[in-house]
């Protein structure tokens, strides 16, 4: 009975082989100018303050890009992560990040559907994911952006935060040397998704907060000499009121194999959130491995980073934030090493430690990437 089922199966799979064999050469066709790319990553982190605190995260990330005809791209975006502590029971999260058409007409750029923000108020990580629409179309040496998103879930895979009808305008404009961002939004309202805990609680306050607020980003970035400067001030208000804002200036350059950065921040009285996402990945804020100043009021902080190049295989970084808020001092100091096993294929480690207002951390991060 088995070996005629399977006879069956291989006449079936023959039949349909015979019956599709005129249109093979136009699948081949549809599908040779489609790309795929992407990466593998496995973390293991040790937490040194508490020696039974392990982690490992894995996270997969593909799109696939393919031409529809002239005018029109489709994408599709792939990201699945999962964080598992010793003596717990977890499961991966799949999520479909992107999902749109690309249409370019008459240098117009429309993206429509399942789609990351181009705004500074959303990371655009691959965990953020915004239905809706966008549209660039240039002006002149401007290029005038809108996009409208009925929803948009952010914050990462473990804890999601929700904005829901968001707008927003920007204008990017290119004067010589020097290029100024404008950007604009209102939310209508949020949601909390969490599933309980402080993460959830401090989700619930900001979101509640979203309920009817607007965000507004300046951003300034220019060449001088060898070095690339940026000036950025964003915030976020709910009725008049200011939820957050982060203003900070960053000069990045590169001397021969040594690449540098220096950077100072302060956000307001009120608190630095000035994310939609409550993603600390997005443009508009500053911070290292562990702290970020989206997380700290009334704050000032300057951060100082290097990178060495040390041959074609290996690097090293060191990279060191500290400010204070309230009176109460902050500082992190990461210290990362990177060898690459293959053009594809990257080791590193790092090591990380400091003082997050009286609550001392180090711990030790192991990575293995792949990308394709």
């Amino acid at each position: 009975m088995k070996k005629m089922i399977k006879m069956s199966l291989v006449a079936a799979v023959a039949v349909a082989g015979l019956t599709t064999t005129a249109s093979a050469g136009n699948l081949e066709d549809m599908i040779k100018d489609t790309k795929m790319a992407g990466y593998v990553r496995y973390q293991l982190v040790t937490d040194h303050e508490n020696s039974t605190d392990t982690d490992e995260q894995a996270k997969i990330v593909a799109k696939i890009t393919t031409p529809v005809n002239d005018m029109v791209t489709a994408n599709v975006k792939m990201v699945a992560g999962e964080t598992s502590t010793q003596n717990a029971d977890t499961k991966a999260a799949m999520n479909i990040t992107e999902g749109n058409f690309v249409i370019k007409a008459a240098g117009a750029t429309v993206i429509a559907g399942l789609q990351t923000s181009q705004s500074p108020f959303m990371a655009n990580n691959g965990d953020t994911r915004s239905h809706g629409f966008t549209a660039l179309v240039p002006a002149g040496p401007a290029t005038i952006a809108a996009a409208y998103y009925t929803t948009t879930v952010g914050g990462g895979l473990a804890s999601p935060a929700m904005t829901n009808d968001v707008l927003a305008l920007g204008a990017l404009v290119k004067a010589g040397p020097a290029n100024i961002n404008l950007w604009y939004a209102t939310v209508e309202d949020g949601a909390n998704l969490s599933n309980g805990g402080d993460i959830a609680d401090t989700l619930n306050t900001l979101n509640t907060a979203f309920d009817d607020a607007s965000a507004m980003s300046v951003e300034l970035t220019a060449k001088a000499g060898p070095v690339d400067v940026q000036v950025m001030h964003t915030e976020v208000e709910n009725g008049g009121d200011t939820l957050g804002a982060l203003t900070k200036a960053v000069v990045t350059g590169k001397a021969g194999n040594i690449s540098y950065m220096a950077a100072y921040a302060m956000t307001a009285e009120e608190g630095g959130q000035v994310t939609l996402d409550n993603d600390s990945d997005a443009k508009s804020d500053l911070g290292l491995d562990n702290l970020n100043m989206q997380s700290v009021a009334d704050a000032t902080a300057f951060a100082v980073s290097g990178k060495i190049k040390m041959d074609n295989n290996m690097c090293a970084s060191i990279a060191y934030l500290a400010g204070d808020t309230a009176g109460t001092d902050f500082d992190e100091l990461d210290v990362k090493v990177g060898y690459s096993v293959s053009k594809n294929f990257k080791a590193s480690l790092l090591y990380a430690m400091g003082d997050d207002a009286g609550t001392d951390f180090g711990y030790s991060q192991i990575e293995l990437k792949y990308t394709f």
